[in-house]
């Protein structure tokens, strides 16, 4: 007997998901009008974007890493995010080495001072830095400081002769806010000598800080309610250690507002967060759902569908719910990391 020696290749597009729940409302899919599939890819956003209503989802956590700057004490999530899982303040070491640039005041990114720049004068341009002769550097995260706004797309790239370059982490096409930091959490990284960042879009480097860190320490950050903050009777002060956040659930961003403020502008933000799944795409396209989840989200669309679609019969409606509603446990109830619990009762208030 032959197998297909595959795992998860099978292709479930849009319009697939679409067409089965049409025929499960009881209808051909070639009977589905324009506007009766415009309104299954919609169904099918509401039905993604509610996931986020009922639990975690595992597969749709992400990180981010925010550079702090002094005196700034809000910050947006990503487009996309719903809630704060964890927030940890990070700080990293920098080591020393020689700094070297393809143009520009060599050394201005490496100075510890924000308000100077490596200002190029040519494109697809590189700024690194080179460790010395046996002497390797592991990178866990690296920073860029932008010194002017634009879009560039920058590869970072390491090398143990100077010679040969290897790609570290290509960051995509990314767009700079002048002053605001970007940074790249190395996973995993490597021990190398030279290390560099190289524009490869065409655009002229401006860069104020290139920071090649190691050494990371975090500490968790402790939430605040609406009314502790509110209530806080100096909300602009600063200090090196933002230590509490209260989470502004906004629209269209939610808002993390720090207390203290930073004053050091080489620290960061590590933040897990909760997201919405992706948007539904083209009908050729598919979700952003593992496979384990295409049964719940098969049955619920078609439940949707069936209540949209004229003459579907109330028992079939009926019956499609409860499909739904028994093929979402199943899956919910595997949305779990199957870590342990340690419960650790706390009576100190009780025995002062």
């Amino acid at each position: 007997m032959a197998y297909s020696n595959t795992v998860g290749q099978t292709v479930i597009s849009v319009q697939t998901l679409i067409d089965h729940g049409a025929r499960r409302a009881g209808k051909f899919a070639e009977e589905l009008t324009i506007e009766q599939v415009q309104s299954a890819k919609e169904s099918l956003f509401y039905l993604l974007s509610n996931l986020i209503n009922q639990g975690i989802q595992y597969f749709a956590i992400k990180k981010y890493v925010f550079g702090l700057k002094p005196d700034q004490y809000e910050y947006s999530l990503p487009v996309g995010g719903n809630d704060v899982l964890n927030a940890l303040y990070r700080t990293m070491s920098r080591p020393t080495g020689t700094p070297f640039a393809s143009s520009g005041t060599v050394g201005l990114a490496f100075d510890n001072n924000v308000a100077t720049a490596d200002v190029q004068t040519a494109p697809n341009g590189n700024i690194g830095i080179d460790y010395g002769t046996n002497n390797t550097v592991y990178a866990g995260s690296i920073g860029i400081l932008p010194a002017v706004s634009g879009s560039f797309h920058i590869l970072l790239e390491w090398s143990n002769d100077g010679s040969t370059w290897n790609t570290l982490y290509d960051t995509g096409v990314t767009a700079w806010v002048n002053g605001q930091w970007l940074w790249y959490d190395i996973e995993p990284g490597v021990n190398a000598q030279f290390y560099r960042m190289r524009e490869t879009g065409g655009n002229t480097l401006s860069v104020a800080e290139f920071y090649v860190g190691n050494n990371s320490t975090e500490i968790t950050m402790s939430r605040l309610n609406r009314d502790d903050y509110t209530n806080l009777p100096n909300k602009n002060f600063t200090a090196n250690q933002p230590f509490q956040y209260w989470l502004n659930r906004t629209i269209p961003q939610a808002t993390i507002t720090l207390w203290p403020a930073p004053s050091n502008p080489f620290v960061q933000m590590t933040v897990w967060y909760s997201a919405y799944v992706e948007d539904v795409g083209a009908l050729s396209g598919q979700l952003a759902i593992p496979d384990r989840w295409y049964m719940a989200i098969q049955c619920m669309l078609a439940h949707q569908m069936a209540q949209e679609l004229p003459s579907v019969d109330v028992g079939r409606i009926t019956y499609l719910e409860a499909q739904a509603e028994k093929y979402f446990q199943m899956a919910e109830q595997e949305e779990r990391d199957k870590s342990p619990i340690y419960l650790q009762p706390n009576i100190s208030v009780y025995t002062r």
